[in-house]
C-alpha cells in the first residue's frame, strides 16, 4: 500500500459545503475507509437528497457484485453510517433495505463490519423503520444472523419507548425464541439478548434452551442464566458498545490503515476480505467461554459476531 493511499483525507467545510449530493459521494468512493467525520456528517446534512442518492446505490445490483471497486464497497458501509444520522423515516427504511440487500448478496464482509451497531442506527428513527425492522427479524428466508441483529433493533426501539413497550417486545421475542419450528441459530442467539433482560416469566425458557445445549457453541450455560436473573438488570450488549461513528475517529483511521499495510505484507488479503468491527478495540469481554468453536461460527460471547471477529484474537494474544 503507497503512502498516498495510506494517507488520511481531510477537507475543510467550505470545500464540503459547496459539493453536491452525487459529488460527496465521489469523495467517498475516493477516500474509501479513510473517509473523514466531516465528510459523512455533511453527507448527512443533505438529508432527502442524499437519502434518494443512496437509494440509488443500494438498489442497483451492480454494487453487489464480486468485482465491484473497493471504493464502492466501502460506500455501502458509508451509507449505513450517513442514514444513521438522518433522523426521517426514508433514511429508516432505506436501512431496512439495505440490511435485506447484504444479506441476499451474501455480503458477510460488510454485515460482520456492522454487527452490533444497527441499534445505534436507528436509535434516532420513527417508528415506521422500527416496524419494518421487526418484519425482517420474522422472514425466515432470511440468514439467522441478520434476524438477530433486527431483533436487537427492535427491542432498543422499546427500551427507550419505556417500560410497557420494553416488556411488549420481550414477550414477543420470547415467543419467536420458544417456537420449536424456528431456526435453532436464531432462537439460541436471539436468546442470549433475553438474558439481557430477565424477566422471571421467561426464566423456564432460558433454563430449558440452556440445558439442551451440547458440546460445541454453547451461547450460555444454567449458571449464566442463574447469574443473570440474580443481577436484576437491563444490561443489552449493544449499550456497551462505542457509537458506530468511532470507525471516522483519526485514530481508528490510522490504526485501520497500519492494519492493512501489515496485512498486505503477510499476504492475507485485501481490505474487504476479511471485515472486523468498526473498533480497532474489542467491542466486548469474552465473558461466555465454551470450547471447540469453530472460526466461523457465532462467538459464544453473544455478540452476534463470528468467533474469529470477536473473541478469537484475545484468546490468541
Amino acid at each position: 500500500m503507497t503512502n498516498e493511499t495510506s494517507a488520511m483525507s481531510a477537507y475543510s467545510g467550505d470545500t464540503l459545503a459547496g459539493r453536491s449530493p452525487g459529488e460527496l459521494i465521489d469523495l467517498l468512493i475516493r477516500d474509501e475507509d479513510r473517509a473523514p467525520r466531516n465528510l459523512i456528517d455533511r453527507c448527512a446534512q443533505c438529508g432527502e437528497a442524499m437519502v434518494e442518492h443512496l437509494r440509488a446505490r443500494v438498489d442497483d445490483d451492480r454494487a453487489w457484485q464480486s468485482g465491484v471497486s473497493s471504493g464502492e464497497w466501502w460506500l455501502l458501509l458509508h451509507a449505513a453510517m450517513i442514514l444513521g444520522l438522518i433522523p426521517s423515516e426514508s433514511a429508516g427504511l432505506l436501512l431496512v433495505r439495505l440490511m435485506r440487500r447484504m444479506v441476499l448478496a451474501g455480503d458477510d464482509n460488510l454485515q460482520d463490519w456492522l454487527a452490533g451497531y444497527w441499534p445505534a442506527l436507528f436509535a434516532n428513527k420513527p417508528q415506521p423503520p422500527i416496524d419494518a425492522v421487526r418484519e425482517l427479524a420474522g422472514d425466515r428466508a432470511l440468514y439467522w444472523y441478520i434476524r438477530c441483529q433486527a431483533s436487537d433493533v427492535v427491542v432498543d426501539a422499546a427500551m427507550r419507548a419505556g417500560p410497557a413497550p420494553l416488556d411488549r417486545v420481550l414477550d414477543w421475542l420470547a415467543v419467536c425464541i420458544a417456537d420449536e419450528t424456528e431456526d435453532w441459530d436464531y432462537r439460541i442467539s436471539a436468546a442470549t439478548a433475553l438474558l439481557d433482560f430477565p424477566r422471571g416469566r421467561h426464566r423456564a425458557l432460558l433454563d430449558d434452551l440452556a440445558a439442551r445445549q451440547g458440546e460445541g457453541v454453547v451461547h450460555f450455560s444454567a449458571k449464566e442464566v442463574e447469574a443473570d436473573f440474580a443481577r436484576a438488570r437491563d444490561e443489552p450488549g449493544w449499550r456497551r458498545r462505542d457509537e458506530p461513528w468511532r470507525f471516522y475517529a483519526p485514530g481508528v483511521i490510522a490504526a485501520r490503515q497500519d492494519r492493512w499495510e501489515e496485512e498486505a505484507a503477510r499476504g492475507d488479503g485485501g481490505l474487504a476480505d476479511d471485515g472486523d468491527y468498526l473498533d480497532e478495540a474489542p467491542a466486548l469481554p469474552y465473558v461466555r467461554p465454551a470450547e471447540k468453536v469453530g472460526r466461523n461460527e457465532p462467538c459464544p460471547c453473544g455478540s452476534g459476531k463470528k468467533y474469529k471477529k470477536c473473541c478469537l484474537p484475545n484468546e490468541q494474544a
